[in-house]
């Protein structure tokens, strides 16, 4: 039996709000390859994320901005929600198949600036620890100032802590145990608290703080190891991307070295630079010579412009 105060009204599940939301996604151009939605729904308003694969190459900026416009359009009209800027997460990287990818170089700039990185939800934990401390130290305030001020008897469960305490020990296993509990769970909060950002993505530049669209690090290790590997001579790529460095490691097959470490390194960097991160880190390139390595031939000597001399017989 339906309850009265329930009739009348359409409930729509985060569940479902997520299918909808990755639907609206794959119906734009710009997506490709696999779409993954999650939503979070707070009364009349929703919280969508969404990850996919972008074209490339291309504006990424761009591109990302108008697949979160049509996702927040749409979302909002099928489900009857509020629903706020999704966060884009693009996974991967994909060249177009059939046709030839159209380059763009326009970024479109928004007052604000973008945030470094995405935030976690590490904030969770320390408020659940504060609010552990400042209960227990409002109980504890709370009786004392009842004691002190009013003259009533102590709480039970005090005088019971009290002498529970008196008569154990410190060098006891319980208060070691406590101890060494409290202090692994302060050195986990310092961590937290020192490293509160999402070090596997990275935020593209061109958008204010009002969005929130951030690539993955395999994304931008592939883009590298695409352009890198375009080099001639380049036989195989292997890129390490981290938070500051790109580390890139290619073996050179044949051809000349310096000429490729010079190709290389500038395709790395105009990989890096094409996808417009806010913080766009170093590239950093390491050269070696295959076992089959040939170098390239020496350049003919030029011959003189009156031809060689023929050798008159005697």
């Amino acid at each position: 039996m339906i309850p009265a105060a329930a009739r009348g009204t359409t409930t729509v599940s985060a569940r479902a709000v997520a299918r909808i939301a990755q639907q609206a996604a794959t119906e734009t151009p710009n997506a490709v390859g696999t779409v993954r939605g999650t939503a979070t729904v707070r009364g009349q308003r929703a919280e969508v994320s969404v990850r996919l694969a972008l074209p490339w190459p291309a504006d990424l900026g761009r591109r990302a901005g108008d697949v979160q416009r049509h996702v927040a359009a749409r979302t909002a009209e099928l489900t009857g929600l509020s629903v706020g800027v999704p966060r884009l997460r693009v996974v991967r990287l994909q060249r177009p198949t059939g046709a030839a990818a159209v380059s763009e170089t326009t970024v479109r700039a928004v007052e604000g600036h973008a945030p470094r990185r995405w935030w976690s939800a590490r904030p969770t934990p320390v408020v659940v620890a504060a609010l552990l401390v400042a209960t227990a130290a409002g109980l504890l305030t709370a009786d004392m100032a009842s004691v002190r001020l009013f003259g009533h008897a102590p709480a039970a469960w005090r005088t019971d802590l009290v002498d529970r305490l008196a008569g154990t020990s410190p060098a006891a296993g319980p208060v070691t145990g406590a101890a060494a509990a409290m202090v692994l769970a302060g050195l986990w909060l310092l961590l937290l608290a020192c490293t509160p950002g999402q070090r596997r993505r990275y935020v593209i530049a061109g958008f204010g703080a009002e969005r929130s669209i951030a690539l993955d690090r395999a994304a931008v290790a592939s883009v590298v190891r695409d352009r890198v590997l375009d080099t001639d001579g380049v036989d195989s790529v292997r890129v390490g991307v981290g938070r500051r460095r790109v580390r890139v490691r290619a073996d050179l097959a044949f051809g000349d070295r310096d000429a490729a470490r010079e190709q290389a390194s500038a395709a790395a960097r105009e990989a890096v630079a094409d996808c417009r991160l806010n913080r766009p880190p170093r590239v950093r390139l390491r050269l070696r010579t295959t076992s089959a390595w040939a170098p390239a031939p020496p350049s003919p000597e030029p011959v003189p412009a009156g031809g060689a001399e023929r050798k008159e017989s005697p």
